[in-house]
């Protein structure tokens, strides 16, 4: 088991067309395994949740590219930033942009690379806005099985813009009986430590509160004090259906945060890379 880390700095700058060559020349001397992790690492100080997504989304997708023709399907890929849990780092391997940076690290080895830069920074998003702690409750919902990139990003946007307080349903095992290939579905305990784990480690400030969700809408149905839903955009309808039962309860309407599915555009129907569907599929294949 090899744990890896990449650190990168001034994001705006980066350029993400030579990301698929330097994650290749990283990864070519490091002994990856499936029980391997790899933490992707942004020093910068982001204010916009449509920013945050859209580079967790550029990242995931790249390095999962690139661990997917190592026939690394499942290995975990974490991008951490903000007040992230660096304690609980321990590395193996450190790739840095600056040599300055090592000290902030807890790693055995480490190396430094050229990031790859465009000639200049371009606004590229520019309908971004301050959403950071913007809600001091908010709430998201599904299955979380066999936690993937996918689901990363959904977390991570769901703490970016919370300051205090998370709810996640994660739906329970009596409603997913009809799911493919259900008897290679994590427990409901496992999907409920996975999530934790993962929101522990990247924003530890958070008070995590995990729910069974056992009816369509699950603790947003009920909990008064959450202010936002976060929904990816395959399921924006949900939050929909959410703000009727709530106005029907007489409870405040939520905002709907939507975040975007990894891999994938509206006229492909948003299919990930690699979702908790093929990885079942996979594991009853033993691939």
């Amino acid at each position: 088991m090899v744990v890896a880390a990449i650190a990168f700095q001034e994001i705006e700058s980066l350029n993400f067309e030579g990301l698929h060559n330097l994650f290749c020349e990283l990864f070519q001397n490091l002994k990856f395994d499936a029980s391997s992790e790899l933490h992707i690492i942004l020093l910068d100080t982001f204010d916009s949740s449509i920013w945050l997504d859209r580079v967790l989304g550029r990242f995931y997708s790249i390095s999962r590219d690139v661990l997917l023709a190592k026939n690394l399907h499942t290995m975990s890929i974490t991008i951490l930033f903000g007040e992230y849990a660096k304690d609980n780092l321990r590395l193996d391997y450190l790739f840095i942009p600056a040599k300055e940076l090592v000290q902030e690290f807890d790693a055995l080895n480490y190396d430094i690379f050229n990031q790859p830069r465009r000639e200049r920074e371009l606004n590229l998003f520019p309908e971004k806005r301050n959403d950071c702690d913007e809600y001091a409750v908010s709430a998201l919902g599904g299955t979380f099985d066999h936690i993937h990139d996918g689901h990363k990003i959904l977390l991570s946007i769901a703490s970016f813009i919370t300051s205090t307080r998370i709810i996640v349903g994660v739906t329970h095992q009596d409603l997913l009986l009809k799911k493919k290939y259900k008897e290679y579905l994590e427990s409901f305990e496992k999907r409920c430590g996975s999530v934790r784990q993962f929101l522990n480690l990247l924003k530890p400030s958070l008070k995590v509160e995990i729910v069974p969700i056992k009816d369509v809408c699950g603790p947003t149905g009920t909990v008064p004090e959450i202010e936002c839903l976060v929904v990816s955009r395959e399921t924006v309808a949900g939050g929909d259906f959410v703000n009727k039962t709530r106005v029907e309860k007489g409870l405040p309407k939520l905002d709907i945060c939507v975040v975007n599915v990894l891999g994938g555009d509206e006229e492909d129907g948003w299919k990930e890379k690699l979702s908790s569907t093929e990885i079942r599929k996979m594991l009853m294949h033993g691939i």
